[in-house]
């Protein structure tokens, strides 16, 4: 299979992730929270797979870090937060921010291409959703993973049909 492959896979997988996390998450912010943390553990396997299969080293890095950090905070959604919740806050702070800050940098490549303002999106989403929790704004933790999801899940579609056919620039 090729890269972009497990890109894709692994933006379908956030996708439904934040869809069915969204469904209804008043009624089931534990259900929505575990699927949540399912699809985090699947995207940052699967994301993992992606930087193992990768050539370049900035890219391998970059995926890696994500992954792992995507499975920590899946797993700490599973099997529950280590200590008070405060190192799984400023986890899902940092990966939102600077997962946030990474979609737009890669997303300036994107520019001339039509789906540049889905991978823009998803990246200023990814930072406001990190500076309401830093700022401890009350929203149900299922509903920031699920929209979260929904951002990487399509920033993840549109990089990996780019892998695909690279006609950028």
């Amino acid at each position: 299979m090729k890269n972009w492959l497990w890109w894709l896979l692994a933006g379908l997988v956030a996708l439904a992730g934040g869809v069915l996390g969204l469904i209804n998450p008043n009624a089931a912010q534990i259900t929505s929270t575990t699927i949540a943390g399912w699809a985090l553990v699947l995207m940052g396997l699967l994301q993992g797979r992606a930087a193992w299969k990768s050539s370049a080293f900035r890219e391998r890095a970059g995926a890696a870090l994500f992954a792992a950090a995507g499975l920590f905070l899946g797993l700490s959604l599973l099997i529950g937060p280590i200590g008070d919740g405060t190192l799984l806050r400023w986890l899902l702070v940092g990966l939102l921010v600077i997962g946030g800050l990474a979609k737009l940098w890669i997303g300036r490549r994107y520019e001339t291409d039509p789906l540049f303002w889905a991978v823009l999106v998803a990246g200023a989403l990814s930072v406001v959703l990190g500076l309401l929790v830093l700022l401890g704004v009350t929203l149900q933790l299922g509903v920031i993973l699920s929209l979260e999801l929904l951002g990487s899940g399509a920033a993840l579609i549109v990089m990996a049909l780019r892998l695909e056919k690279p006609a950028i620039r």
